[in-house]
């Protein structure tokens, strides 16, 4: 079978289409969800709204372990194909394929068997969401899996399809079921079956190839990078997660779905700073191996994500109530401020995710413990301070400026240090 693809065999131009490809499919693919999220804000009461919007949640709290999965797959599987051992790279798909499974089933065990207690805790009007979400997470996280073998093997075009094919099932099946009358449960029926069919997809791309067989990969090695990069995303999983939870938790189920409503803005500036950060991070990476300087690299990102917040905060704050009381109805017609504030803490935090991505690309992990660190100070405000709205938006400005504050500190003593060292080297 032919080897597969490196990076050094791989032209410039079939890179730039690939990432071209793969950039648009996600813009689409993002987009497409958010006119499913529309669709359900539309019809949907505000109550049904949030249960709807609390899957989905409840899913991006495993994301850390399905970028794990995807980010250990690809650097492991590229090296080993590099060198020339591509049944190395076969051997460790299969190791990180058993160990998604175990741990999809385990989650999914866990938020089925607890369905009615999560179902009273966060007051949704069904336990049944939890369990159909359930079904779907070991398809999930396995597929995590298959797209870091398809990243790491340079399969841009399949990766892109993937994405595609999973907005696709999910948008599709979800209007038609949520249309035919089955609400909250046929919208997480429709995110369960979208990871199935792309699960099934993805193993169709990402199968093994064959070829010679080296040492192997270590098993320490692995985990040890998988707990590198585990703290920066534990991070954003708290920072981007837990105001939801608790306002799902703390609130009435009316005020509960005008806040996902919220919600969403801020994790449309997040998701496309991490556009940012996913150009920044490889740049960062190649700069440091070579002994250059990344500072105007990391500047320059800083002032992208800045732009992109500012321009969301400007538009909801311009528009955004107006737009969401014709989108979704009168109920979330006043909403311009409290978006806009929101989308202002967001960036504050994707700044912050910006720089510490940046130093982890380079293995410095501070700035990823600094990360976690402010996200677990913004829980634990949150759930002492959550009377309305204003309070939760409120906390998150209080935790992201600290991280900020602590990031700038770190930087400048870094700064000092490097000075203090280079004047002890020019000295006779």
């Amino acid at each position: 079978m032919t080897a597969p693809p490196t990076i050094a065999r791989a032209s410039t131009r079939g890179l730039l289409g690939g990432g071209s490809l793969l950039g648009v499919a996600m813009l689409v693919a993002n987009a497409g969800n958010y006119v499913l999220n529309l669709y359900l804000g539309r019809v949907l009461t505000p109550a049904e709204f949030s249960d709807a919007n609390l899957m989905v949640t409840f899913l991006f709290t495993l994301t850390s372990i399905a970028l794990c999965l995807q980010l250990v797959a690809a650097r492991f599987i590229a090296r080993s194909d590099e060198l020339g051992f591509p049944g190395d790279s076969d051997r460790l798909a299969r190791r990180l394929r058993r160990t998604a499974l175990i741990a999809g089933l385990a989650a999914g065990l866990i938020l089925a068997g607890a369905a009615p207690v999560w179902s009273a805790v966060f007051q949704t009007a069904s336990p049944w969401p939890f369990v159909i979400l359930a079904v779907g997470i070991p398809f999930w996280l396995v597929q995590a899996v298959g797209r870091g073998i398809m990243q790491a093997r340079l399969l841009l075009p399949t990766l892109a399809l993937s994405f595609v094919i999973e907005m696709l099932t999910r948008v599709g099946l979800g209007i038609l079921l949520v249309a035919s009358g089955f609400g909250v449960i046929g919208a997480t029926t429709a995110l369960s079956v979208s990871f199935v069919v792309t699960c099934i997809a993805v193993s169709i791309s990402s199968r093994s190839v064959g070829g010679p067989e080296g040492e192997g990969i270590a098993g320490r090695e692995v985990r040890q990078y998988a707990a590198l990069v585990s703290v920066l995303l534990l991070g954003q999983i708290i920072a981007n997660n837990s105001d939801i939870f608790v306002a799902k938790a703390a609130f009435t189920p009316t005020e509960a779905g005008i806040y996902a409503a919220i919600a969403l803005v801020g994790r449309a500036v997040f998701f496309l700073s991490w556009s940012v950060a996913t150009v920044v991070f490889p740049v960062v990476a190649r700069r440091h191996a070579a002994g250059d300087s990344s500072t105007s690299v990391l500047r320059g990102g800083i002032l992208a994500v800045i732009a992109i917040g500012a321009a969301c905060s400007l538009g909801a704050l311009w528009m955004g109530g107006p737009v969401l009381e014709i989108v979704l109805g009168p109920a979330y017609g006043g909403l311009s401020v409290p978006l806009a504030a929101y989308a202002g803490a967001t960036t504050l935090f994707a700044v912050g995710n910006l720089v510490a991505s940046s130093r982890l690309s380079q293995s410095r992990m501070t700035e990823s413990w600094i990360l976690l660190g402010a996200s677990v100070v913004q829980l634990v405000l949150l759930l002492i301070w959550h009377d309305d709205i204003a309070e939760l938006i409120t906390v998150q400005y209080i935790a992201m400026g600290s991280l900020l504050i602590a990031l700038s500190g770190r930087a400048v003593a870094q700064r000092v240090r490097s000075s203090d060292r280079s004047l002890r080297r020019a000295e006779p």
